[in-house]
């Protein structure tokens, strides 16, 4: 860690004690010892925060270069089958840096790559504990898929500034699928032991927050890549893959 990251630390821990102890009490009485529930709320902080600077580290490098395996998929993928390279989004559709994402980098991704036959691209679902929508959207966004509007789905929701709670179904909806059998689908418990398993999986290889990516080629049927994390701009997603791809040419 830099010196300005552990006094960053160091600042964000003295927050994390003062704001759950008991304040002073007037003259030389000393304040209460803390409470077994502030202790716990202090340690919950504590481990937030660590998880913090630690993506905020990974951010900053702009992803590891470690490989990563994941599984390949055919469900819901944009793209020539026979791309070179994959790519892979974990993403949480309450996120505000997902939508930056969506906005400012995805028309260009999908224009030079997807469109042009270079890359695959689909998406895993990364819905945030502290963002009430982003379990329902990503939901609503599978059941959409089970009728084959996941991309109108995933489009809508990431441009919406804001997901109120009967958004998510308003919008899968309003892409023209049938009612009954979203509801049904909404209420499926495989829908989301699906998504658990992509929280899972992208606990496992590394992806902290979202949206987090995996640039990655196909090997004996997986996929192998390497992470790169945040709302990047587009360069570092063109500097990655022109890599793989020119790898690939030779």
């Amino acid at each position: 860690m830099t010196s300005s990251g552990s006094f960053l630390a160091i600042g964000l821990i003295a927050v994390a004690l003062t704001s759950h102890a008991a304040p002073p009490a007037p003259g030389p009485v000393p304040a209460a010892p803390a409470t077994s529930a502030q202790m716990d709320a202090v340690l919950k902080e504590l481990k937030d925060i660590k998880a913090l600077l630690v993506a905020a580290r990974k951010d900053e490098k702009g992803g590891d270069d470690a490989p990563v395996h994941i599984a390949d998929s055919n469900y819901a993928v944009l793209g020539s089958p026979d791309a070179r390279v994959t790519v892979v989004e974990y993403t949480d559709y309450q996120c505000p840096f997902c939508k930056r994402f969506h906005d400012q980098t995805w028309p260009e991704i999908k224009r030079l790559y997807v469109d042009t036959g270079k890359v695959r691209f689909f998406v895993r679902d990364l819905p945030l504990d502290f963002h009430q929508q982003a379990m329902p959207a990503a939901l609503a966004a599978r059941c959409a898929a089970e009728q084959g509007k996941f991309w109108p789905v995933y489009e809508t929701m990431l441009a919406t500034a804001d997901l109120s709670k009967d958004a998510p179904r308003r919008i899968a909806l309003a892409s023209g699928i049938d009612a009954a059998t979203f509801d049904a689908c909404e209420h499926n418990p495989g829908m989301r032991r699906a998504i658990e398993n992509d929280t899972a999986e992208a606990e496992r290889i590394g992806v902290t927050g979202t949206p987090g990516f995996v640039i990655a080629e196909r090997r004996e049927g997986a996929l192998e890549g390497t992470l790169l994390l945040g709302a990047q701009p587009t360069a570092a997603f063109t500097t990655r893959i022109d890599a793989v791809l020119n790898r690939a040419a030779h």
